[in-house]
C-alpha cells in the first residue's frame, strides 16, 4: 500500500513539474525578426510601441497570435499590419515596405523640433523648481484664488487693502514665455450619465484576406480589414464579411476593459466553392448520343450542370463511324467549366471473300492482283500462274490456293495475292484499324516433299509486316470462320495502300486464304 501511495505521489509531482515547465519554460516563447524598407521605423506590437527600430530581432515573445506594424514619419507601411502566430521555439520574419505618404500635412512636436534650424531654438530658461531652491520662499510671487478651487475647498478672499499690497506681476515670466509652447489639452465632453466622455478601448481587426467589411454589434462600419477601431469599454461582438469567402470563426466576442488593454481579433477567410457548374460536351463530325454516368444527356451537344467530382462520359453508336472510347472527367475548382469534344471516326470496311462458285465478293472498293514472287526478280503479275480459287479440302468453303507458282521452274517461286484499297482523308493513319486473314494450312504437301513446313509472309506498302508466319488454324477451322488478326495502326498511309500475302521461301504445303479484311 505504501509503495502504491509513493508511486502516485511521484507521478503527481512529475506531472506538475512538466506542466510548470511547459507553461513557464523558455520553450513557450518564440522569435520574430522585423524588417522595413527603408530601415529605422519604430516597431509596434499588439498596438503598443516597443521602443525599437527596424531591423530588429524580437526574442522571447509569448506564444500566440500577435500583430506587428511599423511607423515612420510621413510614410505608410505596406501591408498595414501583419499577424504572426508564435509557437514554441519558432522563428518568424515579417517585412514592411514603407511608401512615402504625400498627403501627410501634420507633424508631432518632436518632428517640428527636429526639422527647425538650431539658431531659432529659444535659450533654455530656468525652471520654477530650480529658482525655488536658490531663492527664499517669499521672493516667489504667489496667487491665492478668490473662490473655491477644483477640490471644492473654501479659500479666504483677500481684502482690498491686501490686494493693493500684492505685487502686480502675478505669473513668473518663465511661465509666461513657455505657455504658448504647451499643447492645448483636448476639451472633455460631458455625457448625460457621468458628466464626462465615455471611457473607450481599442481593438485591431485583421483577416487573412484584407478588405473585409467589419461588423460590430450587428452594425456595419466604414472601415475594412485591417483596421484599428475604438469602442466603449464593455462586451462587443465582431464579425467580418467578404463576398465569395467563408469566415472562421463566424464571430468574436471582445471584452474591452482598462486592465485588458488593446485587443487583437483575427479572422481566417477561405474562398467558397460554387455549388454547381456546367460541363459542355460535343461530338464531331456527327451528332452522337452522349451519356454521363450512364444517363443520357443529349445528342451532339450537351450542357450538363454538375457538382465538383469525377464523372464517366460515354457515347452511343453512329452507323458508319467508330464509337469514341469512354473517358473520365475530373471537375475541380481550378477548372470548373470544362469542355469535352469527342471525335467520331468514319469506319473503314475493306474485304474480299471467295465464294463457292469461284467468284469474289468485295466491300470498300478493294481490288486485287495475283502472280508469282521470286526473291531475286520480285513480284510479277500473272493470272495464269498465280494462285487460283480452289475448294478447301474437307470443308464447304473455297479460297485462294497459295503454293508453288510454276512447277516447271526451279526454284518454283511462290504464289502471291496483293490487295489494293484507298484510305480516305477523314480516316487518319492513327485510326485503330486491324488486318484479318482467314487463312488455313492443310496436310497436302508439295510433290516429292518430305517436310510439312508452313510459312506465310505479309508485306504492307513494300515493307515486311509478317515474316515466315505459321498459321495457327488448319483446314477444319475454315467452316468456323476462324481468323488471324494484327493491328495496322500507324502502318497505313492516306491514299492508296497495298497488302501482299504470299507463301514463304521454305513453305512445303498448300495454304488457303478464304477472306481478307481491314476494319
Amino acid at each position: 500500500m505504501r509503495l502504491i501511495l509513493l508511486i502516485l505521489i511521484l507521478w503527481v509531482v512529475g506531472l506538475g513539474g512538466y506542466l510548470l515547465f511547459d507553461r513557464f519554460g523558455p520553450g513557450a516563447t518564440g522569435t520574430v525578426v522585423v524588417h522595413s524598407d527603408p530601415p529605422g521605423a519604430e516597431i509596434w506590437m499588439d498596438l503598443a510601441p516597443l521602443n525599437r527600430g527596424t531591423p530588429a530581432e524580437l526574442r522571447e515573445l509569448p506564444a500566440g497570435k500577435h500583430s506587428f506594424t511599423v511607423k515612420l514619419p510621413d510614410h505608410r507601411p505596406q501591408p498595414f499590419v501583419q499577424v504572426v502566430e508564435i509557437s514554441r521555439g519558432s522563428v518568424d520574419s515579417v517585412y514592411f515596405a514603407l511608401d512615402s505618404d504625400s498627403g501627410a500635412i501634420t507633424r508631432n512636436p518632436a518632428q517640428i523640433a527636429a526639422t527647425s534650424p538650431p539658431a531659432q531654438m529659444p535659450p533654455r530658461q530656468e525652471t520654477i523648481s530650480e529658482r525655488v531652491k536658490k531663492e527664499e520662499p517669499w521672493d516667489v510671487p504667489r496667487v491665492v484664488p478668490s473662490s473655491v478651487d477644483s477640490a471644492g475647498l473654501a479659500r479666504s478672499t483677500p481684502s482690498a487693502t491686501d490686494r493693493d499690497k500684492e505685487p502686480k506681476t502675478v505669473l513668473d515670466p518663465l511661465i509666461s514665455e513657455r505657455k504658448p509652447d504647451l499643447p492645448a489639452l483636448p476639451k472633455r465632453e460631458e455625457s448625460a450619465t457621468s458628466g464626462y466622455e465615455e471611457a473607450t478601448g481599442s481593438a485591431e481587426i485583421s483577416s487573412s484576406v484584407p478588405g473585409a467589411t467589419i461588423i460590430v454589434n450587428d452594425k456595419r462600419l466604414a472601415q475594412r480589414t485591417p483596421a484599428v477601431i475604438t469602442l466603449p469599454l464593455g462586451t462587443h461582438t465582431v464579425q467580418v464579411e467578404l463576398d465569395g469567402y467563408a469566415c472562421e470563426p463566424e464571430q468574436y466576442v471582445v471584452r474591452l476593459s482598462r486592465a485588458a488593454g488593446a485587443q487583437l481579433v483575427y479572422f481566417t477567410l477561405t474562398e467558397k466553392q460554387r455549388a454547381r457548374k456546367e460541363v459542355t460536351i460535343t461530338t464531331d463530325p456527327v451528332a452522337g448520343p452522349i451519356f454521363v454516368d450512364g444517363d443520357s444527356v443529349g445528342m451532339g451537344v450537351a450542357v450538363v450542370p454538375h457538382d465538383f467530382g469525377v464523372f464517366l462520359i460515354s457515347y452511343g453508336d453512329v452507323e458508319g463511324f467508330r464509337t469514341p472510347e469512354p473517358t473520365r472527367l475530373s471537375v475541380v475548382p481550378a477548372n470548373p467549366n470544362p469542355t469535352v469534344t469527342a471525335h467520331y471516326v468514319r469506319k473503314l470496311q475493306v474485304s474480299a471473300e471467295c465464294r463457292g462458285d469461284g467468284s469474289v465478293a468485295t466491300e470498300g472498293g478493294v481490288r486485287w492482283e495475283v502472280g508469282l514472287y521470286d526473291r531475286n526478280k520480285g513480284a510479277r503479275v500473272s493470272e495464269s500462274m498465280g494462285p487460283k480459287i480452289e475448294r478447301i479440302p474437307a470443308t464447304g468453303k473455297s479460297g485462294w490456293e497459295l503454293a508453288m507458282g510454276d512447277p516447271n521452274r526451279n526454284p518454283t517461286g511462290s504464289d502471291y495475292i496483293e490487295f489494293i484499297f484507298d484510305l480516305p482523308e477523314d480516316v487518319p493513319p492513327s485510326t485503330p484499324l486491324n488486318l484479318r486473314l482467314y487463312v488455313y494450312r492443310t496436310n497436302r504437301k508439295y510433290p516429292l516433299s518430305l517436310s510439312s513446313r508452313c510459312e506465310i509472309t505479309v508485306v504492307v506498302n513494300g515493307r515486311l509486316f509478317l515474316d515466315n508466319f505459321r498459321p495457327r488454324h488448319d483446314q477444319q477451322s475454315a467452316d468456323g470462320g476462324s481468323y488471324e488478326e494484327w493491328s495496322l495502326q500507324h502502318t497505313l498511309v492516306s491514299g492508296e495502300n497495298r497488302i501482299m500475302i504470299r507463301t514463304g521461301e521454305k513453305n512445303q504445303i498448300f495454304n488457303y486464304l478464304w477472306k481478307f479484311e481491314v476494319l
